[in-house]
């Protein structure tokens, strides 16, 4: 008890200093108690087009959207169907009313020592104890929910457009008293929701690659599963993580209903979202997928107290100043399915002049790895060095003979050839080769040897982690903050004693500073004659910054950190040099000119029933993607068959020569990496499949389907149909029996 108390007051000593410290006014009104209600008793029409009318539901407090021509209804809080359950003394059954809100608001009491985080809904604090002020605005409604006994206040805008809903929030104009601290916001938790046991019918999660999750009954707790928007935030303090987490990389979510569906694009605050499903609940009824807005930001902080130790979550005083906003997409018959969904998604992108279409495709992409520290001994004295993996000219040796072997589709990444090799060092690898792995010269004839067998050459640069001063940044001054106002320290993760490795600490580069570090990286890479560059770190993680607490709540809970990528990755196009992704959130994807490490699985959480190829869909014939490296996978024939699966090339990931003391580096990138043991089989492998690729090239996928347990059909517009079994035992499809992690392809290729 004691331990907790201390935790508590620890997070609120905190959170009291930030405010006492900080000069940043917050934009948010204090809460009105004299306001008086003003929505509809009753329901009534607020909106029309040729396509639906928006409802306003009186009995929520919600909307509902109505299809004009058949008169289906997609519902904020869904109604379950059958009879009224009764209870053992024959009293009716009374629904829970999560279901039943609009809204779900995760806060903090500051009244009381204890109070900790506390949620509340629509349903419990609004309906029957609050108030609800009804406003018209162009073709929709605001509504604002005053939870009176919280003493908040959150306004939301219901817009019908010519084929959406639009739902957002202004956190600006939320009004909030002194006692009550708004932490998160859940924006219609069950607008996309299943009534468990329906048949044909699945929520749809964008976790790594896609995936499908059951909604069949559980119990009275069902299955919960959460993964931020765009990955964790690498600003948590963490002190180990035994795993790698598939990211969601794509802001969106949906589901199938039998013959019903709806598909949502978070398109405003994505990287403060945490996307939450609950599945099987038999007290909800239903299973549901739904976005929480983080509006403020925290870090899971480790307290100390005499023997103990604990986690508490220590919150700034400043609220995320921006817009929070989806769009809902009504899906209905033949469209209710995740192929519709990725249709609506690489729409809504194309329409943004966000993506083009590019066939510059690659059957196969290499990363080769220049090198990593390791220590050594003079007389008995220890030191560090950096060991060549693969040295310049190694690696012209390599790629000479890929080339021979008639590979003329090929992508290559030079990674860890810096100062420190693969090893966090200086930003950027302190914009130097390794004199141990080579010299600019040899890069530069490296490059002219590139361009000459037509192979695509790009040089990475870290410009997110970083250990020490240099380059013009400063590892004091210009790393990122906890919202505890203290750097936040990364380390490198020791499998073998599951702990964080304390001597191997690094920091985070400030999002402000992105731009600044990818101009210095393109500049050098213009000196190197190298007209490719990749950002491995900074296309796949995210991260806060609080070090502007007393200025702004810019970066806060991860807010505006894609823009700062994107801002950044902008310069790029403007200097004529190509740009590398890797494993690449979706304002990095649509940035480059290739995406290596495209995910090919999901995070296989206990409700996940299959895998989907949701991010290959969106972007195949758009931008050109290569696999996750198929030598470092789990199952390398599983890799090979989403590659298949999702028109994706090949990856690979290699070094020259190995050294006995790697067995003890803190990288996976060395096991089952040396060229002289993997050439072969990834040769091989590319011969198989070299006409299929060359037979979709540009194409775009139609739809994708899952037609048995484990085994997917795809289907490209230019005909070409492949099927792919990952059963260890073989099953019938449409076009035979196909074997075991097997395919077969028709047309084109077959």
């Amino acid at each position: 008890m004691k331990k907790r108390i201390f935790s508590i007051a620890l997070c609120l000593i905190l959170l009291l200093s930030l405010t006492a410290c900080g000069s940043y006014e917050p934009v948010q009104k204090a809460f009105d108690t004299k306001v008086k209600s003003s929505a509809p008793s009753s329901d009534n029409v607020i909106a029309q087009n040729s396509k639906y009318s928006l409802e306003y539901d009186s009995s929520t407090g919600g909307v509902r959207l109505v299809e004009v021509a058949t008169g289906t209804k997609w519902e904020l809080c869904p109604s379950p169907t059958g009879e009224q359950e009764y209870d053992s003394l024959g009293m009716p059954i009374k629904r829970h009313g999560f279901p039943q809100s609009v809204l779900e608001v995760g806060y903090m009491d500051l009244n009381i020592i204890g109070g900790g985080n506390m949620v509340t809904t629509t349903y419990d604090s609004v309906i029957d104890t609050g108030r609800m002020v009804y406003k018209e605005i162009e073709n929709g409604i605001t509504v604002e929910y005053y939870f009176d006994s919280q003493q908040f206040m959150i306004p939301v805008d219901y817009v019908l457009c010519d084929d959406y809903l639009s739902i957002s929030i202004d956190s600006t104009k939320i009004q909030e008293s002194n006692n009550f601290r708004i932490v998160y916001v859940s924006l219609a938790p069950f607008l996309c929701s299943v009534e468990n046991d329906t048949p044909d019918s699945y929520l749809f999660m964008p976790s790594g690659s896609g995936a499908l999750l059951s909604t069949n009954s559980y119990n009275d707790q069902g299955v919960v599963y959460k993964a931020y928007v765009y990955g964790d935030d690498l600003t948590m303090e963490k002190r180990y993580s035994a795993t790698n987490k598939m990211a969601v990389n794509l802001p969106v979510y949906g589901y199938k209903s039998g013959e019903k569906g709806g598909f949502s694009i978070i398109d405003s605050g994505a990287e403060t979202a945490l996307m939450t499903t609950t599945v099987g609940n038999t007290l909800y009824k239903f299973s549901a997928i739904y976005p929480s807005f983080q509006l403020r930001g925290y870090t899971n902080h480790e307290s100390k107290s005499f023997n103990s130790t604990s986690m508490v979550n220590v919150y700034p005083e400043n609220m995320v100043d921006g817009t929070f906003s989806i769009r809902f997409y009504p899906l209905s018959g033949e469209n209710a399915n995740y192929s519709s969904m990725a249709d609506i998604y690489r729409d809504y992108l194309t329409k943004e002049n966000i993506l083009t279409e590019n066939d510059d495709e690659k059957a196969l992409s290499i990363s080769l790895i220049g090198g990593t520290e390791i220590t050594k001994s003079f007389l008995g004295i220890p030191y560090k060095t950096v060991f060549p993996t693969t040295t310049i000219e190694q690696a012209n040796n390599i790629l000479s003979e890929i080339s021979d072997n008639n590979v003329d589709s090929l992508a290559v990444k030079l990674k860890g050839f810096g100062q420190s090799g693969i090893d966090v060092g200086k930003i950027g690898g302190g914009y130097k080769i390794n004199d141990n792995i080579g010299s600019a010269s040899q890069l530069n004839n490296l490059s002219k040897a590139c361009t000459d067998r037509n192979i695509d050459l790009y040089m990475d640069y870290d410009v997110v982690k970083y250990s020490s001063s240099g380059s013009g940044f400063s590892f004091s001054g210009d790393s990122v903050m906890s919202s505890g106002i203290i750097k936040a320290d990364q380390y490198i993760f020791d499998q073998a004693m599951r702990t964080n490795e304390e001597d191997l600490k690094y920091r985070l580069l400030k999002p402000s500073l992105f731009a600044d570090a990818v101009l210095k990286a393109l500049n050098k890479n213009a000196k190197f004659n190298v007209n490719g560059v990749s950002f491995e770190t900074l296309s796949s993680l995210s991260y806060s910054d609080y070090s502007e607490y007393n200025k702004s709540s810019i970066y806060n809970s991860k807010s505006g950190f894609a823009s700062a990528v994107s801002d950044a990755l902008s310069q790029i196009k403007d200097s004529g040099q190509k740009f590398m992704a890797t494993s690449a959130n979706v304002y990095a994807a649509i940035e480059a000119d290739i995406i290596t490490d495209v995910p090919v699985s999901s995070d296989k959480g206990y409700a996940f029933v299959e895998d989907v190829p949701f991010y290959a869909m969106v972007f195949k014939g758009y931008v050109p993607m290569t696999t996750e490296s198929i030598n470092l996978a789990i199952s390398p024939e599983k890799a090979i068959l989403g590659a298949v699966e999702g028109g994706i090339g090949l990856n690979y990931t290699l070094i020259s020569q190995w050294d006995n003391d790697l067995i003890n580096a803190f990288y996976p990138e060395f096991y089952s990496t040396v060229y002289s043991g993997v050439k072969d089989g990834m040769l091989s492998c590319y011969n198989d499949l070299a006409d299929y690729y060359d037979n979709i090239k540009g194409a775009k996928i139609t739809s994708s389907t899952v037609i048995g347990s484990g085994v997917h059909c795809t289907v490209f517009d230019n005909g070409v149909t492949v099927y792919v079994n990952y059963n260890s035992t073989s099953a019938q499809t449409p076009a035979g029996e196909i074997g075991a992690l097997d395919y077969i392809i028709l047309g084109g290729a077959a």
